[in-house]
């Protein structure tokens, strides 16, 4: 069978069947004819219905298959738009990914110059210690500076916290001796500085504080043995005031009765009393000695002021412990304790300048040898 026979078989039979009524017609006449003419007209409708099915069962097969690749074609596109909008993604994400590597690369770089610079300033920094060590060997002149500093220190914190002006003098001296040790011309304006200080304390009235505290401490004791006071009758005067006395009473002597007494009158303070003024005598003694210690010459005043009236008042003070209590507090009575002490610093403010002045020329010696 050939090509055009399998592609339209429904053509090849209607040629034969033509063929065979033709031969019918030849053969057996007009009745023949009409029989094959008929049998043609069902043939024919017969297939026009075939070919009118098969079209249109094709038409349906193609517009199913239309619609499916439709349907496959619309999946596809969008598939292709999800891949295009991840490709953009993908994009911004390389765009990303770049300006993150051109910023790390920008910090690595910072990173390293900041590394080398910190390292350059490390090197300075040892590199300047190497030379403060080296300026800064411990000499004897370098000791010597340092104590007398010291000393200066000590002498200033004297003045400031005990107010002790011997005690910084002494210390002065010593430091003045420590310098003229070292025979530097340089060290003239410092020298001149302490001098002054020296001349500036030496104006000062010396107090002996402990000697004072210690004078009250030794009236402690004694207080426990102060006695009260005893009053007796006034003793006989010459004989005319007793002739005198004698014609007063004698007029009087009809309206008032006089008795001689001869034992002593009753004290006038108690012995409760008397505890009670020992006690306040003792605080008045602290108080003194606080005043002492803060030079507050008002507070001083006053404490001796009541501590002898207290005496006077509550105790015997014409003999034994009473006579030693007042006679001490009479004592101490026009003692200035408060002092203005000076500014007696410049010394050790020209000697710290001096040293300071001298490390950084030995620095800068050190410099411009390198």
């Amino acid at each position: 069978m050939s090509k055009t026979e399998e592609k339209s078989p429904g053509l090849t039979e209607e040629a034969v069947t033509d063929e065979r009524i033709e031969s019918v017609d030849t053969d057996t006449g007009p009745g023949a004819h009409l029989v094959a003419t008929r049998s043609n007209i069902w043939i024919s409708v017969v297939l026009s219905c075939v070919a009118v099915f098969s079209v249109g069962l094709a038409a349906w097969f193609g517009w199913q298959e239309l619609q499916s690749f439709t349907r496959y074609m619309r999946s596809i596109e969008s598939s292709v738009q999800g891949l295009t909008a991840k490709i953009a993604q993908l994009e911004n994400l390389k765009v990303t990914t770049k300006e993150l590597d051109n910023q790390i690369q920008r910090l690595e770089s910072e990173v390293e110059r900041t590394e080398t610079r910190n390292q350059s300033v490390i090197d300075r920094v040892e590199m300047v210690a190497e030379q403060l060590a080296k300026a800064q060997v411990d000499t004897r002149s370098s000791y010597v500076l340092a104590e007398a500093e010291y000393l200066l220190k000590l002498a200033d914190q004297r003045l400031l916290i005990e107010r002790n002006p011997e005690t910084a003098v002494t210390l002065m001296r010593t430091a003045q001796a420590l310098l003229g040790q070292l025979q530097d011309g340089r060290l003239m304006s410092v020298r001149e500085r302490l001098a002054q200080d020296l001349q500036s304390l030496s104006t000062v009235q010396p107090i002996d504080i402990l000697g004072i505290q210690a004078e009250l401490l030794a009236l402690d004791p004694v207080l426990d043995e102060l006695q009260l006071p005893v009053r007796r009758l006034a003793p006989d005067t010459d004989s005319q005031a007793n002739l005198d006395l004698q014609e007063w009473i004698g007029g009087l002597s009809e309206f008032i009765r006089i008795r001689e007494v001869n034992a002593p009158i009753t004290p006038l303070v108690s012995a409760s009393d008397a505890g009670r003024a020992r006690e306040v005598l003792r605080l008045s003694l602290e108080q003194i000695k606080v005043a002492l210690i803060r030079e507050d010459q008002a507070l001083f005043n006053a404490g001796l002021a009541q501590a002898k009236r207290l005496s006077m008042h509550f105790f015997d003070v014409t003999r034994g412990a009473g006579l030693k209590v007042i006679t001490a507090l009479s004592s101490l009575e026009g003692i200035q304790i408060k002092r203005e002490i000076p500014d007696a610093a410049q010394g050790l403010r020209a000697l710290k300048a001096y040293r300071d002045a001298l490390t950084q020329e030995r620095v800068s010696g050190a410099e411009a040898e390198q």
